[in-house]
């Protein structure tokens, strides 16, 4: 009797649907794997860091010169707001607020940013996510504009809800930019997807 020999390549279970067990896999395909995996990882966070950077930034740089035009110092909003945070009672109180609120503004920025970066990296690689993309991108700019709100109504401190709209407009299209920048396939991949739709439109 004669056995049919495996043609199933070594590298199957790192294919799309494939099967893997992790416990009978080599250790040359489990490196291999890594290898895969890390780079965008590490993308991710980098490409992260400086989306939340830029987007912080932008926002900052609003209010300041928000601030400027009406004739009160450039960090006021930080100061009020940040004034929750710590103590304004001895010297130097108005600097540490105005540091405390723009640490946690930064440090929001840049866990929003890594989620960003991640969703464009996902997207430009499933093109037919474009549009729960959009739409989560869109839910973001509405979450941080309740969650800023909530916090100044917390504090205090009344915000017009037009500059918060603006400013985190602002801020999102600076940090898509940033990201279409970084990655000039994905509009040429939803372009290719949105022309195969057309060409084979799904029947009704």
């Amino acid at each position: 009797m004669t056995l049919a020999r495996s043609t199933r390549s070594p590298h199957y279970g790192l294919m799309a649907g494939g099967p893997r067990n992790p416990a009978r896999e080599s250790p040359a395909i489990s490196f291999h794997r890594e290898a895969v995996v890390k780079p965008d990882r590490a993308r991710i966070l980098a490409e992260g860091l400086i989306t939340g950077l830029i987007g912080g930034l932008v926002v900052i740089l609003f209010y300041g010169f928000l601030n400027l035009v009406t004739d009160r110092s450039f960090f006021a909003t930080a100061a009020l707001l940040g004034a929750g945070l710590v103590s304004t009672a001895r010297a130097g109180g108005a600097v540490g607020a105005v540091l405390a609120f723009n640490g946690v503004h930064v440090i929001a920025f840049l866990v929003i940013g890594v989620a960003a970066a991640w969703l464009v990296l996902y997207t430009e690689r499933h093109p037919t996510f474009v549009v729960l993309a959009l739409f989560a991108g869109v839910a973001g700019l509405f979450v941080v504009m309740a969650a800023f709100l909530s916090f100044a109504a917390d504090s205090g401190v009344q915000i017009p809800i037009g500059s918060v709209f603006a400013a985190n407009l602002l801020a999102g299209a600076a940090m898509g930019a940033y990201l279409l920048r970084a990655h000039p396939r994905l509009w040429a991949e939803i372009r290719d997807h949105l022309d195969s739709e057309e060409e084979h439109p799904v029947p009704r």
